[in-house]
């Protein structure tokens, strides 16, 4: 998992108009990087209003990610938020999740998809770790704090 993240695949403190926003923001580096096609975001954008991925953690995170058709090189990117934005609940999609951390998952192997999840699902478990994520002013203070998980 340690190849899925790169230094450059992290953005801090940035500010989105909304979830799609955001996703199209944390896709960026991934496009740039020749790790999913062009069509990824509008998958993962339209993934997102069927089945949404927010979770309720103690700040608001969420796993956005879209089918392995669009997947060229499996790959995370990770975008802490200034402001906070809603995305609907993973599970509860009424619930509204005010989100500061997205996850995007570019990942073509649903084994190792569950694993990453269950990998990021301890991470955003643990309110100490989810706290110096968003507190990160730079990528690789972040980079550093989720290695340890890996």
């Amino acid at each position: 998992m340690d190849s899925l993240i790169h230094i450059d695949r992290i953005q801090v403190n940035c500010t989105v108009n909304d979830q799609f926003d955001a996703i199209a923001l944390a896709a960026q580096p991934l496009l740039k990087q020749g790790c999913i096609t062009e069509d990824f975001v509008e998958a993962a954008v339209e993934r997102e209003r069927t089945f949404p991925t927010g979770l309720p953690t103690k700040i608001g995170v969420a796993l956005p990610h879209t089918e392995a058709k669009y997947v060229l090189k499996e790959s995370i990117s990770i975008v802490t938020l200034k402001n906070t934005i809603v995305f609907a609940g993973m599970g509860n999609p009424k619930e509204s999740i005010p989100v500061q951390i997205v996850f995007l998952l570019a990942i073509n192997d649903p084994e190792k998809q569950l694993k990453i999840l269950q990998t990021i699902i301890t991470i955003i478990q643990n309110e100490k770790m989810l706290k110096k994520i968003k507190a990160a002013k730079d990528p690789y203070t972040i980079y550093n704090l989720i290695k340890t998980f890996l």
